[in-house]
């Protein structure tokens, strides 16, 4: 078996996690790094999501319950380990805004439409709604966290026709 521990625990948490470090494996092949484009997203993984604009490309980072920080966005992939104070924040943070689709965004949340972009956190099963305009200091959290962390990774919208387009999202 490639990773002999799997299924020892008998629990579907554990079970999960080797199916998912299995079908990376098998994926990957002769890849030594999977890109965001090619990470099998597990269950304890945080994924933040800038869906981009018309006249702009947005950028997906996935987070592991260690820190582990890979992003895909117009400019490229990269990895980086986020500080420990950083990710102990968002985890908080995310503990405190769950159940994340009920938290309420501000109406009327004005963007310009050519750049009207759009930020969601998915975590542990369940996606916050469009956390630009958020409705309660949970959401502001949140979105606090989100530029935050995009900022230490270097990363942003890039303007399109500057960028590389992201594949889709398929989980």
């Amino acid at each position: 078996m490639i990773f002999p521990s799997c299924g020892r625990s008998g629990n579907y948490k554990s079970i999960g996690r080797c199916v998912g470090n299995v079908v990376v494996a098998l994926t990957v092949g002769t890849v030594f790094h999977a890109t965001p484009s090619q990470a099998m997203v597990t269950i304890d993984s945080i994924v933040i999501t800038n869906t981009g604009a018309a006249n702009v490309i947005g950028y997906r980072v996935f987070i592991a319950h260690d820190g582990a920080a890979h992003f895909l966005s117009g400019r490229g992939v990269g990895n980086a380990i986020l500080p420990g104070s950083l990710r102990e924040r968002l985890t908080q943070d995310l503990a405190s805004a769950k159940p994340l689709g009920q938290l309420p965004v501000a109406v009327p949340c004005p963007k310009p439409p050519a750049f009207d972009t759009s930020a969601f956190i998915a975590a542990g099963g369940q996606q916050s709604p469009d956390l630009t305009c958020p409705g309660s200091a949970a959401g502001r959290a949140l979105k606090n966290d989100i530029d935050a962390i995009s900022a230490f990774l270097g990363i942003g919208t890039v303007m399109r026709g500057q960028g590389h387009e992201l594949p889709p999202q398929n989980f």
